[in-house]
């Protein structure tokens, strides 16, 4: 009897069980599904967030590449590092369309049933993050904090957003505000729509 293909969710459970162990176990990281990029108009399917953000973007059997190329442009601007994981159907296509610093991997089904991980190009550096695209991760309340501690005074504090994000940016250089934003994600108590691995 043929097994039945992949989904998402086999794929991204075999990954919190394989490959993403450490992480979770870290008490400095934050793993968390579906991080909202530019203020949700793509999502990671799974962010871990520790000394750098990285991204994982599963392609699963019954999935398309047909928002691989948007996926690929909205994770650049944000993250450090970014994993494509990739049926095999799927490898070919797929790593013409992420740029090399991606890793790329392939899940498929192992002997056992079980899902197998092939590693076929690690991950490198993010050259091209956009500071005001990164400092959209932060919420509102967020944005004001950091400015309030930056000397900002408390009545320009009630801008628009946008432009309370572009004057962190003119405020402070690209590794400071990674940092402010990554400590500002991992402080979160509460994150909006945010669903439990089932």
């Amino acid at each position: 009897m043929a097994s039945r293909p992949l989904r998402d969710s086999d794929v991204r459970q075999a990954a919190y069980r394989r490959l993403l162990t450490h992480a979770q176990a870290c008490p400095d990281t934050l793993v968390i599904d579906e991080l909202g990029l530019d203020h949700g108009s793509c999502r990671i399917d799974i962010a871990v967030i520790n000394g750098h953000i990285r991204g994982v973007e599963i392609k699963a059997e019954a999935d398309t590449l047909v928002r691989l190329p948007r996926q690929v442009a909205a994770y650049g601007q944000v993250v450090d590092k970014a994993l494509l994981i990739v049926a095999p159907k799927h490898l070919e296509s797929a790593i013409e369309m992420v740029p090399d610093w991606w890793g790329v991997m392939v899940a498929e089904r192992g002997a056992t049933q079980g899902v197998r991980f092939r590693r076929v190009r690690s991950e490198r550096a993010n050259k091209g993050i956009d500071a005001l695209v990164l400092a959209r991760l932060l919420w509102r309340p967020e944005a004001q904090d950091l400015l309030r501690v930056l000397g900002v005074p408390e009545r320009e504090l009630r801008a628009p957003r946008e432009e309370l994000y572009q004057r962190i940016v003119s405020l402070l250089p690209l590794r400071k505000l990674a940092n402010a934003v990554r400590t500002a994600l991992k402080s979160r108590t509460t994150w909006r729509g945010q669903q439990p691995l089932s």
